[in-house]
C-alpha cells in the first residue's frame, strides 16, 4: 500500500499547510501577474475600442464637410492614419473624389499611397479600384499583372476588362465565365458581366 495511504487526514493538512507557507510568496506572485495580464488585456481592448471609435467620428466628419472635394479630402487626411481602417476609407473617398474631378493619375497615386502601407484588411478592394483604373489609363497589362491571383468576382471582371483591351477575346470569355461562376443569378453585377460577355463574343 503506497505511503499516502497511510497518513491520515491530519498529516496530510500538515502537509498542506507546509507547502502554502513554502511557496506562499511564489503563488501570490503568480495570481498578481496573472491579474496584471488581465488587467492589461482590458485597458489595451478598451484603448483600441476608444480609437476606432474617435476614427469613425473623424472620418464621418471628413466625408460630410468635404462634400467629394479632394482638396478638403486631402487637407483632412492627416487626422487618420493610412494604415487604419478609417484612413483607408477617407482615402478612397479621395480617390473616388479624383476620378469624378477628371485626376485619375492623382487618383492611383492615392490608391497606391494606402496599398503601400495597408494594414486595414482592405488589400483586395484596393487592388480592384487600382486595377480599374489601370485599364481605364491605358495600361491593361498591368491591371492583369496586379490582378493575376484574384479570385473575386470584382476583380475577374477588371481581368477581363483588361484582356479586352489588349485584344485577347478568348482570354476575356473565360475570365468573364469564371466571374460568372461567383455572381448570384439575376444581381445588377451578374448581368453587367453578361454584357460584357457578350461583347467579346461569349455566351453566358
Amino acid at each position: 500500500m503506497a505511503m499516502d495511504e497511510l497518513l491520515n487526514e491530519h498529516e496530510q493538512g500538515e502537509r498542506v499547510r507546509s507547502w502554502l507557507q513554502k511557496n506562499a510568496g511564489s503563488l501570490i506572485g503568480g495570481v498578481a501577474v496573472g491579474i496584471a495580464i488581465i488587467s492589461g488585456w482590458q485597458w489595451w481592448g478598451n484603448r483600441q475600442h476608444g480609437q476606432q471609435m474617435h476614427d469613425a467620428e473623424q472620418y464621418e466628419a471628413l466625408v460630410s464637410d468635404a462634400n467629394n472635394d479632394p482638396a478638403k479630402l486631402s487637407a483632412g487626411l492627416g487626422k487618420l492614419k493610412v494604415d487604419s481602417m478609417y484612413g483607408a476609407l477617407a482615402r478612397m473617398q479621395l480617390a473616388k473624389a479624383q476620378v469624378d474631378a477628371g485626376k485619375p493619375q492623382d487618383a492611383l497615386a492615392t490608391l497606391r499611397a494606402i496599398q503601400a502601407s495597408d494594414s486595414s484588411g482592405l488589400a483586395d478592394v484596393i487592388n480592384v479600384r487600382i486595377g480599374r483604373l489601370l485599364v481605364e489609363t491605358g495600361k491593361p497589362a498591368d491591371a492583369v499583372a496586379l490582378l493575376s491571383k484574384a479570385t473575386s468576382s470584382g476583380a475577374l471582371e477588371v481581368v477581363g476588362d483588361a484582356q479586352a483591351k489588349l485584344g485577347k477575346p478568348q482570354d476575356a470569355q473565360a475570365t468573364y465565365k469564371r466571374a460568372l461562376t461567383t455572381l448570384e443569378v439575376g444581381s445588377p453585377e451578374r448581368m453587367i458581366v453578361e454584357l460584357k460577355l457578350a461583347d467579346v463574343g461569349g455566351a453566358p
